[in-house]
């Protein structure tokens, strides 16, 4: 039965355009966008997923067709017999491209030394001799027999494989900063709740609670008695993340290194970067709320830069006592254990700052003197946590936070899990790898931080 490459390929795009116009009618306001509206672009993506399975599929098949239709090749132009010319039926060979091989055989050590076919070295040749390994001749394609046959087995052709590393080559991933700094706790329900005391006057007490000196007689029975509400309630939602990767089965079966490991550890990436970044910028709609989701309202406070840009500019000369400021808006108590938190080009700005001596305000410290084992750098003796998903400097931003980050409660609700789904699109060649986790989180105890707000006034 022949596939309409064609149609299949109509359908699929009608199937991104309609996800596309849905997206579109919520671009820049996604998290208003209701659930079914959310299902229905999933469906539509699922449905160009199985059509696009479906041309791939039609491709290979029409490969097969096209060796199937091959000739098996032309007769001799004639059955007789005659002496070859000069140099006539020798492979074309690199005369500076000697290659040498030793030979233990019963008669001692031999060295042979040969030449290699140009043919060998074209591109594409390292492709196909790598399918000739793992399918046999029999089972190659059209081209990738062409393109072998050039490289004659009498000359040493198939016998000169490429050199294959199973090394994959990535990027390093950055570091996820905020759920070592901060306080992880289990949940078995989609709420986690804390009673909490209602208190923000000041950073010394820790409720309303006062007492008065009446001296023998109170002048009255309400002169000691608090009026605000004492106690109040934290509630931290857990919300559901979720990945998927679709894997071809030949990939999985034909492929020198562990397809399954590698894509099951860039699931384990994304889920530990993606919740970095919402535990410092997300909404709290469908996602935890982030530390920088409600600065200067129930979240942290914030301490003025004294520039709208660049804080390490000639023209502002109190940017480093600003940064002492940020450092002093937290109260003593939680100084001890705070961190800064800044990306890399915040750091480096910060790096330019001096105090009033003209010394770094950043030190970089060395353990026992040694160069080789350094300290992480630190600001007036805390350490910097270096997190690239911090905002960079730009007017009303908040490139900087520093305090007790265990002020902020990560709720677990179901770790990480990666399932591997054969049944889904089985009948595509394809299997799904599919990741989930329920988390959840919120800055519960705000006063424990402070942020750097990146504004004149």
């Amino acid at each position: 039965m022949t596939v309409n490459v064609d149609n299949l390929r109509a359908q699929y795009r009608q199937k991104v355009a309609a996800a596309d116009a849905l997206m579109a009618q919520f671009k820049g306001r996604e998290h208003e966008m209701p659930q079914e509206i959310a299902d229905q672009i999933n469906s539509l993506l699922g449905e160009a997923d199985g059509l696009k399975a479906r041309i791939e599929m039609s491709k290979q098949l029409a490969g097969h067709q096209d060796y199937l239709e091959e000739p098996a090749g032309t007769k001799a132009a004639h059955l007789g017999w005659r002496q070859a010319g000069p140099g006539e039926g020798d492979v074309p060979v690199d005369e500076k491209a000697w290659r040498e091989v030793t030979i233990d055989t019963p008669f001692g050590t031999k060295t042979v030394r040969y030449h290699v076919p140009l043919a060998v070295q074209a591109k594409g040749y390292d492709s196909a001799f790598e399918a000739y390994l793992r399918k046999g001749v029999h089972d190659l394609g059209p081209q990738d027999r062409k393109t072998l046959s050039e490289g004659v087995d009498s000359a040493g052709g198939f016998l000169v494989p490429p050199d294959y590393h199973t090394e994959l080559i990535k990027k390093i991933a950055t570091m996820a900063v905020l759920r070592p700094l901060a306080r992880v706790v289990q949940t078995s329900r989609d709420v986690a709740q804390w009673p909490r005391v209602n208190y923000a006057d000041d950073e010394r007490y820790t409720s309303g609670v006062r007492l008065t000196w009446t001296g023998e007689m109170p002048a009255s029975g309400l002169a000691h008695r608090v009026n605000d509400p004492v106690f109040g309630m934290i509630n931290i939602p857990v919300h559901t993340a979720m990945a998927s990767m679709p894997l071809s089965n030949n990939l999985i079966e034909d492929a020198a290194f562990d397809v399954l490991g590698i894509a099951s550890d860039m699931m384990a990436e994304a889920f530990a970067l993606g919740e970095d970044d919402c535990f410092i910028n997300g909404t709290g709609v469908n996602q935890p709320m982030g530390i920088l989701a409600d600065v200067d309202g129930s979240g942290p406070a914030s301490v003025l830069s004294g520039t709208n840009g660049a804080i390490s500019t000639e023209t502002d000369a109190h940017s480093a006592a600003r940064m002492l400021d940020l450092f002093y808006a937290v109260p003593a108590q939680y100084r001890r254990r705070a961190t800064w938190v800044m990306n890399s080009q915040t750091l480096k700005e910060v790096e330019n700052l001096v105090d009033g001596m003209g010394r770094p305000l950043v030190t970089s410290l060395m353990a026992g003197g040694a160069i080789f084992n350094p300290a992480p750098d630190v600001i007036k003796g805390r350490p910097v946590a270096v997190d690239e998903f911090m905002p960079d400097i730009a007017q009303d931003d908040y490139p900087i936070i520093f305090g007790d980050l265990s002020g902020y409660i990560i709720v677990d609700r179901v770790a990480l899990s990666v399932q591997r789904l054969d049944e889904v699109y089985a009948e595509h060649n394809i299997v799904l790898l599919l990741g989930r986790k329920r988390v959840g989180g919120y800055c519960a105890e705000p006063y424990r931080i402070k942020v750097m707000k990146a504004s004149a006034s």
